[in-house]
């Protein structure tokens, strides 16, 4: 793992807190995409997940017990999620892992995970990593609680007669957000005109963009990440897309590229998210605040997920306790119910291993994210 990923925002007791281990010691692996396409919300999940382990710790949430965090770099690559999965999950002393952070790399660890007999807690709201067995588990909302929520607000507030979709292909999550959200508009009298799926990795939408464009859509849907979006955006209006047309977006582009990236191009779009910048609850505020002093940074959708879902796996190994093992994690984890979080609603539920926390809407307005009009 490279230093420099991180920019030295955690200490380096922190980083090497595993190799010190005493017998109180509760060990954890944050596995997230440090390096890689999937940088860009890892490392500020990465940098949430160890503030909640030292917030746990400094209120004594384990009692004598302290929880400790190694970080491990996946590089948004899936041979290196599995190897690193792999790797620790021999390791008896690991309790669980959180990570890795994105569906492509999620769910192939977690058949290893499952082999294993460890939970393994990532980012990701691909139901997939659920459907691989028990010992998987998603941070992010899935599809079937988000994309209703979305389409009601489109139909609500935008009220259009006719979209166009553009979806990551070969991404697992984005291929289901982009369904189900088309599976509850079109019924409300939604055409949709053009509905496309690019890779991960494309940059050049000027096909695309000219296609959809001649469409004549009053929406168009971006189930991609915060760059992608940004590209699309500008593509979109180099193709003559007019300024009555309206960019909708889902939790995926929350990130600062999405503003850095597309600037006048993204102005006035909407999309739902897990977290209202700044925080929407005392603890939010207070969580900001502290993100920004150890960073200098503010904190993102990403940081603020990862805080959150630290919170929900100290809770379930604080309810394993005394002398938690993975199997009793697991099983807590199970019935996780109302934990505080600083995400959507600020209580965070896990039924059938379904993450259930609410959604706030943003929009892009003066080039910063506030709250959408509702």
């Amino acid at each position: 793992m490279k230093k420099s990923i991180i920019g030295g925002v955690f200490a380096l007791s922190s980083l090497m807190a595993g190799s010190t281990a005493s017998a109180a010691d509760l060990r954890i692996v944050i596995l997230q995409a440090l390096t890689g396409g999937a940088a860009f919300l890892a490392v500020p999940a990465a940098e949430g997940m160890q503030m909640a382990v030292d917030d746990l710790n400094a209120r004594k949430f384990f009692g004598s017990d302290r929880l400790v965090a190694d970080l491990v770099d996946s590089a948004s690559a899936r041979p290196q999620a599995v190897a690193a999965v792999t790797r620790h999950a021999a390791d008896s002393n690991i309790l669980a892992i959180m990570g890795p952070t994105t569906a492509v790399e999620a769910i192939p660890a977690a058949a290893i995970a499952n082999d294993a007999k460890v939970p393994m807690y990532s980012m990701t709201n691909a139901v997939g990593v659920l459907k691989v067995g028990p010992w998987g588990f998603i941070a992010s909302q899935p599809p079937v609680i988000t994309m209703p929520l979305l389409g009601d607000y489109v139909v609500r507030m935008v009220k259009p007669q006719s979209c166009a979709t553009v979806r990551f292909s070969d991404n697992e999550a984005y291929v289901d957000l982009e369904r189900i959200f088309v599976e509850h508009v079109e019924p409300k009298g939604v055409k949709f005109v053009d509905r496309t799926g690019v890779k991960q990795a494309d940059s050049d939408f000027s096909a695309i963009a000219t296609r959809i464009v001649a469409a004549k859509p009053d929406c168009v849907v971006l189930f991609t990440l915060g760059p992608t979006a940004a590209n699309l955006a500008i593509q979109l209006k180099q193709a003559g897309m007019p300024a009555s047309t309206r960019l909708i977006g889902q939790t995926g582009l929350s990130s600062p590229e999405l503003i850095s990236i597309g600037g006048a191009a993204v102005e006035g779009l909407v999309f739902n998210s897990d977290w209202s910048p700044g925080g929407s609850s005392p603890e939010g505020n207070a969580f900001a605040a502290a993100y920004k002093k150890k960073t200098g940074k503010e904190a993102s959708n990403w940081a603020a997920l990862g805080y959150s879902n630290m919170l929900v796996l100290g809770t379930a190994i604080k309810n394993a306790s005394p002398n938690p093992t993975r199997e009793k994690i697991r099983a807590e984890l199970t019935k996780i119910k109302d934990v505080p979080v600083i995400v959507g609603s600020g209580k965070f539920s896990f039924p059938d291993r379904i993450p259930v926390y609410g959604s706030t809407f943003l929009q892009v307005k003066g080039g910063q994210l506030v709250p959408a009009p509702q």
